[in-house]
């Protein structure tokens, strides 16, 4: 049998990646010339200035309320889209083509059409990340539900279940783990929508301190910026996986 290393040396891995990655950054910043890569130490004392001067607690916290208003919807809107994609076949084979296209354009090609439309506010923000997470989500619902096997239908159908019986006992825990996949990676997407939406479209949150300090050449204070956005989004998908975790328990 497979031994299955402790959390000790997992995260004792973790941590020795972490220092050499933050090591070989402060090498790469400190060589002549490297003007526009700051070494770590200097990222890490503009983070902690921002920090303190509160702006980046204000910037977190506008572009978390533009996040939450656009993915949350995405997945209240996807799963339900998805389902109803794998119960009504015709509509599915319809309704994948367009998650398909919508999955494969740049969608930076919508933000002009999200300023025509909305402006240039938290609404708009929301829309774009909309609109670059909810078809993953609506796609890998529809997916994990063609997934499960028909002879499990068939059973429940030979012992006179109903419909609901059906939804809720079989598919959706069926279908969980390539929802929850979806959800994941959605989420990835969403944090991707959030970025070329602040930094394109409105000048507020997180994309507002990288554009404000990229025009200013301070690029410690945009690598800060940058490495607040990555451990929000690390933050946000560990959450997620142990999520996944626990409804998944069976699964181990």
């Amino acid at each position: 049998m497979r031994r299955i290393p402790s959390w000790h040396a997992v995260w004792g891995l973790r941590a020795a990646a972490l220092i050499l990655l933050f090591w070989l950054w402060e090498r790469a910043g400190r060589q002549p010339g490297a003007y526009g890569i700051p070494a770590a130490s200097a990222t890490a004392a503009a983070f902690w200035q921002l920090l303190t001067s509160g702006a980046l607690i204000a910037a977190v916290g506008t572009s978390a309320r533009s996040f939450v208003l656009g993915f949350g919807p995405a997945v209240l809107v996807g799963i339900p889209v998805g389902l109803l994609m794998a119960f009504v076949p015709p509509l599915g084979r319809m309704a994948r083509v367009y998650l398909d296209v919508a999955m494969a354009v740049p969608m930076a090609a919508v933000v002009p059409l999200v300023i025509l439309t909305l402006g240039i506010n938290v609404a708009a923000v929301a829309l774009v990340v909309f609109v670059f997470s909810m078809p993953f989500v609506a796609s890998n619902t529809y997916g994990g539900v063609r997934e499960v096997s028909p002879r499990l239908i068939e059973m429940a159908l030979a012992f006179d279940a109903r419909r609901r019986h059906i939804l809720f006992k079989i598919l959706l825990p069926g279908a969980m783990p390539m929802i929850l996949a979806g959800i994941r990676y959605g989420l990835a997407r969403a944090f991707v929508g959030l970025v070329v939406a602040e930094l394109l479209l409105a000048p507020f949150g997180l994309g507002e301190l990288i554009a404000d300090a990229r025009s200013t050449f301070d690029f410690d204070r945009m690598f800060a910026s940058v490495l607040a956005l990555l451990l929000a989004a690390v933050v946000v998908i560990s959450g997620v996986q142990r999520l996944e975790g626990r409804l998944l328990h069976w699964r181990q």
